[in-house]
């Protein structure tokens, strides 16, 4: 992104071959937790075009960000003949695919950031039916192969990054014949707002404003009841139960963001020999104290317990998540530490792990080694001084480690 920029608008370029006014619309519009973006929409229908030519309008904007959305068929001629059944040659296809991706390539150097949506078929087309994904002429197949072409093809450009637009049109009417022959918008609002809410968070990783640690409460969010009440042996997770197997998948959603390299930590109102010994004996318990980078497990103020925990990990609020099914702790932290990201949370456990995966604010850009590690050295890390503070000296603490 523009260095000089950093307190002002994102300058977002969206090109198309089809009618995204109301993307950018959605775009601009102001959303918690997001800075602010100013896009524009090039000519209409005028994509293949405006790629070739970069020399005039609309580039000569200062722009962050360019949006390629094209339709297959529209940049594509194989595809059409595709989409008619007349079997073209794959090779030809893949070649034009390749062109376009050259196209790509030649967009100003100065524009940081570059995101294509992946092609879909159009929604309302069959293709072949059941043989939709034959590797030689299926309507799907071809789509899928063309999309790995595209992602290989630009993965040598780091300022490239193919998003899965196919998610964006899961489960909801994508196809609105009226919109389309009345304004040239082939998908209905919702897919609109799903892909703009996706575009953020990638403009959002870019700019490296992640959110790198999720604090979550214990009794009725990382499992169900009050262990300091029950005992660990009756908490309500896992087993033949909707409301365990819930309180289990949200762990194990947990656990996949550590896996990516988002740090966990604890901060509960509970006695913290009970809380842990729930963490370390329950069979069915994915996450264990090792998996956590550290934990504030005691009756003090939940945002002065966050705060610590931010320090002590070095990270900056703006990079916190806070996750508690008690509306009057997320509203205090929220006061309290506006930087902090306390989402909304469904009352009932079943939604967990939906709300979790719904909040798109850990996307990176890229995901390297020392990523996937930080979790597991915050947490030696811990248990080191952990170690320390139990001997009665520093030298006695030291022969232990060698």
């Amino acid at each position: 992104m523009n260095p000089t920029r950093d307190n002002g608008p994102i300058s977002c370029l969206i090109i198309s071959d089809f009618n995204l006014a109301n993307l950018a619309a959605y775009l601009n519009a102001k959303a918690p937790g997001f800075g602010s973006i100013q896009s524009w929409v090039s000519p209409f229908g005028q994509a293949i075009p405006t790629l070739l030519d970069t020399t005039a309008a609309p580039w000569d904007r200062d722009l962050d960000v360019a949006i390629v959305w094209t339709q297959p068929e529209k940049v594509i001629p194989s595809f059409q003949k595709l989409l008619d059944y007349l079997r073209p040659p794959l090779g030809d296809l893949l070649k034009e695919v390749d062109d376009f991706c050259s196209l790509l390539g030649n967009i100003p150097k100065q524009i940081a950031t570059i995101l294509v949506p992946a092609w879909t078929a159009p929604a309302y087309h069959r293709g072949w039916g059941l043989l939709d994904l034959h590797p030689d002429f299926g309507v799907a197949g071809t789509v899928a192969r063309m999309n790995l072409r595209l992602v290989d093809n630009l993965a040598s450009q780091k300022r490239i990054h193919v998003l899965d637009s196919h998610k964006w049109l899961q489960g909801r009417k994508a196809f609105n014949p009226t919109l389309w022959y009345a304004a040239k918008v082939p998908y209905s609002n919702e897919v609109l707002q799903e892909a703009a809410l996706d575009i953020r968070a990638a403009i959002q990783a870019i700019k490296g404003e992640s959110r790198k640690l999720v604090v979550v409460d214990l009794d009725d969010t990382l499992w169900g009841g009050a262990v300091g009440e029950l005992g660990w042996q009756n908490l309500k997770l896992g087993g033949h139960d909707p409301l365990g197997e819930a309180y289990l998948d949200f762990q194990r959603a947990l656990k996949g963001l550590q896996n990516r390299g988002i740090l966990l930590s604890l901060v509960s109102k509970n006695q913290e020999s009970v809380a842990l010994r729930a963490l370390e004996s329950h069979p069915e318990m994915i996450l264990r104290p090792a998996d956590f980078a550290g934990w504030r497990i005691n009756w003090r103020d939940k945002a002065e317990n966050i705060f610590e925990l931010a320090s002590e990990l070095n990270l900056g609020l703006q990079s916190v998540v806070f996750i508690d099914d008690n509306a009057a702790e997320r509203a205090r932290v929220s006061e309290a530490l506006p930087e902090v990201l306390v989402p909304q949370w469904p009352e009932s456990p079943l939604f967990y792990t939906v709300a979790l995966h719904d909040l798109r604010c850990f996307e990176r850009p890229c995901v390297t080694d020392e990523d996937l590690k930080r979790s597991q050295l915050y947490a030696s890390e811990r248990e080191r001084k952990t170690s320390a503070r139990t001997f009665a000296s520093l030298d006695e603490w030291l022969r232990t480690l060698m």
